[in-house]
């Protein structure tokens, strides 16, 4: 019995072992090439989150978004993450998108007032806004 019992606990050890490096060694999704979830515009995206960001965290967390609107700022302090900050029609509120290095030329070549394009994946909103990561830019 106690065999039985040691015999047991050492399997379900081995498959919890093997399903935990499964995962940690899960390819990651890849933004720039999955299928968007929803296609919104920078205003109407903040509009639901401020009027229910519980709902919307349920909607739209960590799903690939579309999102068009004005660049208001450009951040280039971190290279690893260059940032640019897009209007939504609360003022002094953004939402930020984070792009990978690699598109750090791109991101330079964006002006203050450009409407972009961008998709990527929604990562809830804090308190200045909506926050996006693994943006890339979506040609028209």
């Amino acid at each position: 019995m106690v065999k039985r019992i040691i015999i047991s606990v050492v399997v379900l050890l081995i498959m919890g072992f093997v399903v935990q490096l499964y995962l940690f060694n899960k390819p990651h999704k890849n933004i720039a090439k999955a299928k968007e979830d929803f296609v919104l515009s920078s205003a109407e995206f903040y509009r639901e989150y401020s009027d229910n960001e519980e709902a919307s965290n349920q909607k739209y967390l960590e799903k690939v978004i579309v999102l068009e609107g004005n660049a208001v700022e450009i951040q280039l302090e971190n290279e690893d993450e260059p940032t640019i900050a897009v209007a939504t029609a609360e003022e002094g509120i953004n939402i930020r998108c984070g792009f990978k290095k690699e598109l750090i030329n791109e991101v330079k070549a964006v002006s203050i007032g450009n409407k972009i394009r961008v998709k990527g994946k929604c990562d809830g909103m804090d308190m200045f806004g909506i926050v996006m990561t693994q943006c890339s830019f979506v040609k028209k």
